[in-house]
């Protein structure tokens, strides 16, 4: 998508779901808004000649993605069994939160064996979009994959649903951005979320937090955090990785913490 930048470099690949052939033109257009988005923001904006993206037209047999039903001890059983045909097999109501995006364990494989090579630096870094108007997402971590089942992974991925195609589809990228590229936790307090995590998907939610959530309030920080009211602060009472939908701005330690990163992310100094 546009220059392709050579050296220090971190591969950026967005691929499509849920988006039949003649629905195409919608993820190309999605993508270039996408691409925009995380251009627009610092640090992103002042390293784009480290950055590229590439697009992948995966189409769908189907239009759209499939639900799942889940029976949770959180908030007992939600959602319906539906069918779709996809490339990657994305669904929404991962273990039982309706917002929570999954992929099939053999998809997530597959990923990983198509575009792991792309990794320079340490990591290749994917961005499903799927076609649905669902608030919906999920982001990886580096290094620990969907389902953890998978030895020094080499791709970090997201998921994001168009939803408007507009402000809170931006929000959705950058928010979801800020855990598979930035490496960083939500900030945000559910006490549903909360327990799905630690019951269903452990590993995503280790006892040490992310460098932008302290246990401690050093000077005037905010408390909640992590799904939780209590025992964690964030820099700024509401931000890009709490609901800020609408910010444009990454708070100061979360800059610094997407700057340290870049640095990892693209292999140089």
């Amino acid at each position: 998508m546009g220059q392709k930048n050579e050296g220090c470099i971190a591969n950026i690949i967005f691929l499509a779901e849920g988006f039949t052939y003649s629905e195409m033109d919608e993820f190309i257009d999605l993508c270039d808004i996408a691409k925009q988005t995380i251009l627009e923001i610092e640090p992103f904006a002042s390293a784009s000649d480290n950055l590229n993206f590439y697009r992948v037209e995966s189409s769908s047999k189907t239009s759209g993605i499939r639900e799942q039903q889940f029976t949770s001890i959180c908030n007992d059983t939600n959602g319906i069994n539906t069918t779709s045909n996809t490339p990657w097999a994305v669904f929404s109501n991962r273990v039982g939160l309706k917002r929570y995006a999954g992929m099939e364990v053999e998809k997530r494989n597959l990923l990983e064996q198509q575009y792991g090579n792309y990794a320079t630096g340490d990591y290749a870094y994917t961005i499903i979009i799927a076609n649905t108007y669902e608030y919906l997402g999920s982001g990886e971590t580096p290094g620990t994959t969907e389902h953890n089942t998978i030895l020094k992974p080499k791709i970090s991925n997201m998921i994001v649903s168009k939803y408007d195609s507009d402000l809170i589809f931006k929000y959705l990228i950058r928010h979801e951005f800020g855990h598979s590229f930035g490496n960083m936790d939500d900030e945000y307090e559910s006490p549903e979320t909360l327990c799905a995590m630690k019951t269903y998907e452990p590993w995503f939610l280790p006892q040490e937090p992310k460098p932008n959530v302290l246990t401690y309030n050093p000077n005037n920080w905010y408390e909640g955090a992590r799904y939780s009211s209590t025992g964690y602060w964030r820099e700024w009472e509401n931000s890009i990785m709490r609901d800020d939908y609408y910010s444009t701005t990454f708070s100061p330690i979360q800059v610094n913490i997407l700057e340290q990163r870049l640095k990892e992310a693209v292999g140089c100094p």
